[in-house]
């Protein structure tokens, strides 16, 4: 909410591949948690096919190297900070402290992303019905009813056990965003017909453009990136999105704030 009461709706607009798959895998690492804290079975249920998710946007083969580098190239920039008078050294000392922790958790994970739900034979089975509509049915998969007929607490044990292992990457991808969200400085724009451009003069190209408008406007941004600008345009549905149609380019002037952030 602004001071006037005007309720804006926030975007993150990833613009690179490591931010899609880091904003993605925050997401699934929410949305897990949510449904593990939950009582009834198939808020378990959803918590357990999350969890294939997970594992499944995480094999690419060098997400854990590419995190672990950016994360020790931050630490070393940040650490420069430590005889800057004009900087908090004790807050700055406990952060480096944080950040060495999640680099020493991430790099003693040994061996591929959720092997341990692999090595589980009806996991797997579970998994693997899960991709077909309708696939992970009771009559489907008999293992996983007789598991979600089993009392709450011990569902959220197995699903606990699961995740745990998980942490280390889950810790670094929250780092990560964390660091990329508060490297950007918000600026208030506006799209003229619906259009805005920025020209790029820094060396490190955006990986995230963080977008606010008010609700009001009834708009969504769709935004695209290259070496040189990046582009931002706002999109307009007809009616009711339950009444179909195309979205458009609005022909409105849309005032708006953006951070383009980068590492």
């Amino acid at each position: 909410m602004t001071g006037s009461n005007v309720a804006v709706l926030a975007f993150e607009c990833p613009l690179s591949e490591r931010a899609r798959t880091w904003l993605r895998l925050e997401e699934l690492f929410g949305r897990t948690r949510v449904y593990s804290a939950r009582r009834d079975s198939i808020d378990h249920r959803s918590a357990l096919l999350s969890l294939f998710d997970i594992v499944d946007t995480a094999s690419r083969s060098d997400l854990k190297t590419d995190l672990l580098q950016e994360l020790d190239r931050q630490r070393s920039l940040w650490s420069t900070q430590l005889d800057n008078p004009e900087v908090a050294r004790e807050a700055l000392a406990e952060f480096l402290a944080d950040m060495d922790a999640v680099i020493h958790d991430l790099h003693g994970q040994i061996g591929k992303i959720g092997q341990h739900l692999r090595e589980s034979e009806w996991l797997q089975a579970v998994r693997q019905r899960a991709t077909s509509p309708g696939g992970a049915c009771s009559f489907e998969l008999p293992m996983l009813h007789s598991w979600l007929q089993r009392g709450e607490f011990e569902r959220r044990d197995a699903l606990k056990h699961w995740l745990d292992p998980l942490a280390p990457l889950e810790e670094a991808v929250l780092l990560v965003l964390r660091l990329l969200r508060e490297s950007g400085q918000t600026t208030a724009e506006t799209a003229h017909q619906g259009n805005f451009h920025r020209a790029l003069t820094s060396s490190r190209p955006p990986l995230l453009a963080r977008i606010e408008v008010d609700t009001g406007h009834a708009v969504v941004p769709e935004v695209s990136a290259n070496k040189y600008t990046v582009n931002v345009r706002f999109l307009e549905h007809p009616g009711q999105f339950q009444n179909g149609g195309r979205a458009t380019v609005t022909s409105r002037s849309i005032p708006f704030r953006v951070a383009l952030c980068a590492l």
